[in-house]
């Protein structure tokens, strides 16, 4: 048996809550002496364990007057087995909801540093989102079905690793990155040399994320591309911005094309003035 000075103390919980306890019925004591002094028994230990637990899970007094109760007329066995098979049912549900959050302020998070702003649209969409976790997990199996309808069994794979904007991934921040730099540069002209380091940095990225697949680079690239006059299906790949990528992209894989050949033909030249002064 426990005193409650002592039980308050072992436990880290002040002597107040457990009188507060006792008043609301939610705990106790299973003897109280003559001279008022209560004591706690191993089955109320177990009981304030479950209180305590609930409590840290965001438990009301009320909601946790009813779990208590539900649980009494056990064994002592029952009652411990039950309650803590429960509290590990609430901590993965809250561990669940916590993820779900974390994704969605993470993506609202890249979108502020993308754009120095979120629409009202956005903002509504997120809140609505925090209401129903169904929602959520419907979403992600409808974009899992589009992937394997698009990509054969072998790029798959590639598509599932690359960065996610709703998960803690450096490369996302660096994708971010980019995209803002592409961003402000939109006018650019395509042979600049502005245009040809943002090309440089995402081929770069192109070749690691893809594995060196160009074909399903270009197969993804196709996928999010919006339709004429439709939103981004990406964060950021809007139409224009997509457009100003394909010409950087593509100016600097000719210009690099080219090269070999001016040099080829500067090479030429040199020999042809050597011979000349050699009496060739």
């Amino acid at each position: 048996m426990y005193k409650i000075g002592q039980l308050a103390k072992e436990a880290g919980i002040s002597i107040r809550t457990l009188r507060y306890y006792d008043e609301q019925g939610i705990l106790t004591p299973s003897y109280v002496s003559e001279a008022g002094y209560r004591y706690y028994n191993q089955e109320d230990i177990m009981k304030l364990h479950h209180i305590a637990t609930l409590k840290q899970l965001g438990f009301t007094l009320e909601q946790i007057r009813g779990v208590v109760e539900a649980e009494s007329g056990r064994t002592r066995a029952e009652q411990w087995s039950r309650a803590i098979h429960k509290q590990l049912e609430l901590l993965r549900e809250e561990k669940h909801r916590l993820e779900l959050l974390e994704r969605k302020l993470l993506t609202t998070l890249r979108t502020i540093e993308l754009r120095d702003e979120v629409t009202a649209e956005e903002l509504l969409l997120f809140i609505h989102s925090l209401q129903s976790r169904e929602s959520d997990s419907a979403a992600q199996s409808v974009r899992r079905e589009n992937r394997a309808k698009r990509f054969a069994s072998d790029e798959l794979p590639i598509i599932e690793t690359l960065p996610k904007l709703d998960e803690d991934d450096p490369r996302a921040d660096e994708w971010i990155e980019l995209l803002r730099d592409i961003r402000s540069r939109v006018g650019e002209p395509p042979d600049s040399p502005v245009s040809r380091r943002l090309a440089e940095r995402i081929l770069t990225i192109g070749e690691q994320w893809f594995q060196g697949r160009d074909d399903v680079l270009k197969k993804y690239w196709d996928w999010v591309r919006p339709e004429p006059g439709e939103d981004e299906k990406v964060l950021g790949l809007d139409e224009e911005t997509m457009a100003y990528i394909d010409r950087i992209v593509d100016e600097y894989l000719r210009r690099e094309q080219a090269e070999p050949s001016e040099h080829s033909d500067k090479e030429k030249g040199r020999e042809r003035i050597e011979r000349t002064s050699d009496g060739g």
